[in-house]
C-alpha cells in the first residue's frame, strides 16, 4: 500500500463517524419510500453534526491563530538575537584585531 493510500485509509478511520453519516444521506436520497418526518429526522441529525463540526472548525482556527501568532513573535525575537549576536561577533573580531596589534607591537619592542 502506498502512503497515499495509507494516508487516506488513516483519515477515513479518523473521520469514519463522518464518513458514516455522508453514506446514511445518500442511501436516505437514493430510498424513495423515504416520508417527510424521516427527512425531517435526518435533516436534524445533519444539521447537528455540521454544527458540531463547524465549532470544532472555528477552535481548530482559533488554536491555529493562537500557535501563529506565537511562532511570529518567536521568530522576531530570534532575529533581535541574532542581531545582537552579530554585533557582539563583530565586537569580539575589532577586540581581536586591536588585541592582535598590540600583542605585535609589544613582540617588536
Amino acid at each position: 500500500m502506498t502512503k497515499k493510500n495509507e494516508d487516506r485509509e488513516r483519515f477515513k478511520q479518523i473521520y469514519k463517524p463522518e464518513f458514516n453519516r455522508i453514506d446514511k444521506c445518500y442511501q436516505v436520497l437514493e430510498n424513495k419510500d423515504v416520508n417527510l418526518d424521516q427527512l425531517k429526522i435526518e435533516f436534524a441529525d445533519l444539521i447537528n453534526a455540521y454544527s458540531s463540526l463547524l465549532n470544532d472548525t472555528v477552535k481548530m482556527t482559533r488554536i491555529g491563530d493562537k500557535t501563529q501568532s506565537k511562532l511570529v513573535k518567536a521568530r522576531e525575537e530570534i532575529e533581535k538575537l541574532n542581531d545582537k549576536l552579530s554585533e557582539s561577533e563583530k565586537n569580539v573580531k575589532e577586540l581581536n584585531s586591536i588585541l592582535m596589534h598590540y600583542i605585535d607591537a609589544t613582540e617588536k619592542k
